[in-house]
């Protein structure tokens, strides 16, 4: 006998979905990605501005340092004259290091003076100095002609904004002893209001007779 037809039930196997991402979430997921792309980006840039500024107010630091070493080696040897004990009485002062203004003369941002730099007691035309601030730059006096300054700091470089000498006095076994207080002051011309200001306190290594008291008493506080 043919054995009956089974009749075959519905298929229960599941049938698999392909699911593919929308054209919407992907710009979103690459709208976020950009984002945090971009925060890290902005991150390193400012990370690496504040690394770069912190180097400049470094370097900013040693040179206001150095300069000022500079202004109190020179400063320290006005009026100096090696024989000075055998040509300066307690009294008066008449070599050729005393009696002009351009053997000492101070202002608040401007300083001159000379001293024997080769122990000839002779000034020489080169014996000469000075420190001063104009229009943001430093300059040194290289000779004793009027006039005559040379820049050594640049604004485009460093804006120098102070450059202050303060001279005081005081009486030292009869004579008159000095020493002058310097602050400079100065700023990168790409942050104009982070300035940073040094200060030196330099004593002058000859004291001045009793003759200079009146033309130092003006210039001392």
């Amino acid at each position: 006998m043919t054995p009956p037809l089974r009749m075959r039930g519905p298929d229960r196997t599941p049938k698999r979905r392909v699911r593919g991402e929308s054209l919407i979430a992907l710009l979103v997921g690459l709208a976020l990605g950009l984002g945090v792309l971009t925060g890290g980006i902005h991150l390193w840039m400012v990370t690496l501005k504040a690394q770069r500024s912190a180097l400049q107010e470094t370097h900013l630091h040693q040179d206001l340092h150095a300069a000022l070493d500079w202004m109190a080696q020179e400063l320290r040897n006005a009026q100096y004259l090696n024989p000075a004990w055998q040509k300066r009485t307690a009294t008066d002062c008449k070599d050729a290091f005393c009696g002009l203004p351009e053997d000492f003369s101070v202002s608040d941002s401007q300083i001159e003076f000379s001293w024997d730099r080769n122990d000839n007691g002779v000034k020489d035309t080169t014996e000469c100095s000075g420190f001063q601030l104009r229009e943001g730059e430093l300059r040194i006096k290289t000779n004793c002609t009027s006039g005559q300054w040379q820049v050594i700091s640049h604004a485009q470089n460093v804006k120098v904004s102070v450059l202050q000498f303060t001279p005081h006095c005081a009486w030292a076994n009869g004579s008159l002893q000095r020493y002058i207080d310097i602050q400079l002051s100065a700023a990168l011309p790409s942050e104009p209001t982070n300035t940073i200001t040094h200060q030196v306190s330099v004593y002058l290594r000859n004291a001045q007779p009793v003759s200079t008291l009146a033309k130092s008493t003006a210039l001392c506080s």
